[in-house]
């Protein structure tokens, strides 16, 4: 199994990479109480250091505003994952737990002001791909919808053989292979464009090792997806 990513998403966006970390062997069952303080702390961070600006005019977040534009979508109506969840935090908000890993990879997205995500790797079917969606893709229902939508033509998500897994880039994904308690093989994505240096990218994914096999044990492994190296392989 390999995540492949379109090579014109790295002409379209100059600097792109994509962090990709896979999990092995981890207990996503383990008390998510432990890490929630830190969690907490990271959103409480980032509510004062917002102070009062909008959140859409963070330089990270406008970034992604600027290339959903690209792709023909409204960041206002279709936000980025990253920006929901700033928006979340800065009015206030509280991030209940969902667990470990999940709670985990939103703290990184907080701390580094980048879209994170994950996948359960034993529920997905085929490569993992970035790309632009076709003409005829398969609907699908996206979390918090209730009706089935198929991605528009030209839109950049995430897919695997069975269809798609995440719409418009980052901003919502499908029931069918999100990590659950019972995830022990997970992938996971973080997403830089050219406002997050390559220091920044190791460094969340560093992180992000550390925490995961602290609190969910585990074995995880890193690579980086750029112009010219367009695969990685999932295992």
């Amino acid at each position: 199994m390999k995540f492949i990513a379109d090579k014109q998403l790295f002409t379209q966006f100059p600097g792109l990479r994509i962090g990709i970390s896979v999990a092995c062997g981890v207990n996503n069952k383990t008390d998510a109480a432990a890490f929630l303080p830190q969690l907490q702390q990271a959103a409480n961070n980032v509510a004062e250091n917002c102070g009062g600006q909008p959140v859409a005019q963070l330089p990270k977040i406008a970034a992604w505003r600027e290339a959903y534009r690209q792709f023909g979508v409204k960041a206002k109506e279709y936000p980025s994952s990253v920006e929901a969840l700033y928006k979340r935090v800065s009015k206030g908000k509280g991030l209940g737990s969902i667990s470990p890993l999940v709670d985990i990879y939103n703290y990184i997205s907080l701390k580094y002001t980048v879209p994170v995500g994950g996948e359960d790797l034993d529920a997905m079917q085929g490569d993992l791909q970035l790309t632009y969606a076709g003409a005829d893709e398969v609907p699908v229902v996206v979390l918090g919808k209730d009706e089935a939508q198929a991605p528009a033509e030209g839109e950049i998500f995430y897919k695997d053989n069975a269809g798609a897994i995440c719409r418009r880039w980052n901003w919502r994904e499908v029931a069918r292979t999100v990590i659950s308690p019972d995830t022990t093989h997970c992938v996971f994505v973080i997403e830089a464009l050219a406002e997050v240096g390559d220091d920044e990218l190791r460094a969340a994914q560093e992180e992000l090792g550390i925490l995961i096999t602290q609190y969910c044990g585990g074995t995880i492994t890193h690579q980086i997806v750029c112009a010219g190296q367009e695969e990685a392989e999932l295992r």
